[in-house]
């Protein structure tokens, strides 16, 4: 009998060192994933270093994620990429309410622009802007490049996999019709 619970003894704690003997390597091996909880611990001991806040985790699990915008030009479904400004995240949830159709107007020869429903958040600053850029004009203009050209603007996004060219034999000439979704 004493054999016996010593046998079940030794074999609990064996179990017991083998689960806690997991190297720092295997620790960080483990990576914070879109799946995983926002206040999980990255490491079997919880430290002041392993515990994301449910804050940065949020922030880590934005970063993660690709903002993507739906254009449909022409019968043509187009993604962009938005970038991180307030106005691109404001354009977001405005979005999501639902889809927004707006005309853009030929100017310059490089870009189309037109009125957005509602203003945003304008943080402008010196751009150089290239084909597949778009932008926020005076706080409530939405201006799409197919050629470069430099202005002050804030940052909405840019079109994905998608040449100036090809922008521009989308666009075609004069006004155009551009509806917008997340």
């Amino acid at each position: 009998m004493k054999t016996t619970v010593l046998i079940i003894a030794l074999c609990c704690c064996t179990a017991i060192f083998a689960a806690c003997g997991k190297t720092q390597s295997d620790r960080n091996a483990q990576q914070y994933t879109p799946q995983t909880s926002q206040q999980q611990i990255l490491t079997d001991k919880p430290t002041e270093e392993s515990v994301l806040s449910e804050s940065q985790a949020e922030l880590l699990y934005d970063k993660e994620q690709d903002m993507k915008l739906k254009l449909y030009v022409n019968g043509t479904e187009l993604t962009a990429t938005l970038s991180g400004s307030t106005a691109a995240k404001e354009l977001t949830e405005k979005l999501k309410a639902g889809s927004v159709t707006v005309t853009l107007n030929e100017y310059g020869g490089f870009e189309k622009v037109g009125k957005l429903p509602w203003a945003l958040t304008k943080t402008d600053e010196s751009i150089a802007a290239e084909a597949g850029d778009i932008m926020l004009y005076q706080g409530n203009q939405m201006t799409i490049f197919y050629n470069p050209n430099s202005w002050s603007y804030t940052k909405l996004g840019h079109i994905d996999n998608i040449t100036g060219e090809e922008l521009e034999d989308l666009f075609g000439e004069g006004n155009i019709t551009v509806t917008l979704s997340y």
